[in-house]
Order: structure tokens, then sequence, then C-alpha cells
């Protein structure tokens, strides 16, 4: 890959994006394609820094941002077909990303391990666990992808959560109820160090614990670099209840972050 196709990837993604607004037509569609259009760029911009912080080669760097720009491809159609993002009412977005990639033709010009690299990355970043028979080599980009998505994630959520101000979106809330307690499976899956399936969350705290818990699945030592820099655990736990309970299992994922930090 060179820069040559970077820049056409880039202007292939800005047209295809841009036939997803409504032209002020729907505030609330133009809203939500704008979010993702903006996280696509960031995730961009964080699988660069991790990138380049771990030495890749400039030909790596170029897959790896053509990856993250690419990851959430499927959110567009998603979002314009369904009204969600959420995959358990609508469709993976991951497999209709995948799926538009290989569709469009868009990766003609790249070699046979590029394209499986980028097409592989996109219909596995949401997974929940990583399938062990993946090929090294995309397996790798896999977990860089992986870690830079998780990066933008909690930026976003967390700016929302603290300008809430109880003015509810349940596009970034998935619908899920802000109502007290907080699921045990999630708690106890935070004990053990492991992330949680989003199939456990019942309501909003559910989701914020889970996302403390992406701390599990964190593959590269920059990765942990930033979460520390940014305080985005100390951000989130700011905003959940504060029971002893609570206060444990972060001392928990505190300690992780401490020992991945060493």
């Amino acid at each position: 890959m060179n820069r040559d196709h970077l820049k056409y990837f880039q202007s292939w993604f800005n047209d295809y994006v841009s036939n997803f607004y409504s032209k002020d037509q729907d505030q609330e569609n133009d809203w939500a394609i704008q979010l993702k259009e903006e996280h696509s760029w960031k995730v961009r911009e964080e699988i660069m820094l991790i990138s380049q912080r771990l030495n890749l080669s400039e030909n790596d760097i170029l897959i790896a941002e053509v990856l993250g720009l690419f990851h959430d491809i499927g959110r567009f159609y998603q979002y314009q077909k369904y009204k969600t993002f959420r995959d358990d009412l609508s469709e993976d977005h991951a497999k209709i990303g995948a799926r538009i990639v290989t569709d469009s033709h868009i990766l003609k010009d790249l070699t046979k391990v590029e394209k499986n690299v980028i097409t592989k990355g996109i219909f596995y970043h949401n997974i929940h666990t990583l399938p062990e028979d993946t090929d090294p080599h995309c397996l790798f980009f896999c977990k860089l992808l992986r870690d830079a998505d998780k990066l933008d994630i909690w930026r976003v959520v967390i700016n929302y959560y603290r300008e809430q101000n109880h003015n509810h979106n349940p596009v970034l809330e998935f619908g899920l109820p802000d109502i007290p307690g907080y699921s045990n499976t999630i708690i106890n899956d935070l004990y053990s160090g492991q992330s949680s399936s989003s199939s456990a969350i019942k309501n909003l705290n559910d989701f914020k614990l889970l996302q403390i818990g992406w701390v599990y699945d964190i593959n590269f030592y920059p990765t942990f670099q930033e979460i520390k820099k940014r305080n985005y655990i100390e951000k989130i736990a700011s905003t959940l209840p504060e029971t002893q309970e609570l206060k444990k299992v972060i001392k928990i994922v505190d300690n992780y972050m401490t020992l991945n930090l060493m």
C-alpha cells in the first residue's frame, strides 16, 4: 500500500458517508451520521498513534490507517435502515461493513494479504473474543484496531456522561434505562479480570461497568499509557454510584492497569 491508495480511500470514504446526510431535513439522523463519521476519523488517529509508538513499518501504518477509517463503515447503512446502532435490534454492523468493502471492490488494487487484513479486521472488530485460529498477522491488526476503537469510544461516552444533565440520548445509551443497581454478572467479570458480554447489560450502570471492563481486552502498552494519561477509568467510575462494592472492583481494575504499565 502507498500514500496514493490512502488518499483514494479517504476520498471514497468522504463520498460514501456524504450520501447518508439528509441535507438538514432530519437533524437526528444527521447527528448520528456525524457522530460515526467523526469517530471513524478519530479511530484512524488513535490507531496511527499506537502504531507509531510500536515502531511499525510505514506500510503497516498505512494499513492500520485504512482499517481505522473503514472499521465502522457498516454503521451508516445500519442507522439509515434501522435508526439504531444496536446490533441486536438490527444487523451486526461489522458484518455489514465487511460486506460493503467487499462488494464495492474498493480494495481491488491492494495485495491479497492487505485485503484480508482490512476485511477481517472490520469483520472481527466488535466480536467479544477473537477466533484463536486467526492468522497471526491478521490477528495483530485486529488487536490494534480494537485498542484504537476503545480509546475513542471512551472519549465519546465520557464526554456524554459528564455533560448529560439528565437529558438522555437513546443513541449513546443504546436505549438502556437509567435506573439504580447493576448486574452481578458484570461485577463478577470485573472481579475475575475479564471483559463482559453485551448480553449481560440491563441498565446504564451495567453499560458503564462493561466499558470499564474493556481494559481487560487491551493489547498494547501504548494503549494502557493513553488510558492512564487520559484518566478514562476514573472518569467513568465517577459517574457510578459510590458503593463499597463498586469501589472495590474499580480498585481491582486500577491494580490491573498498574501491572500493565510497569
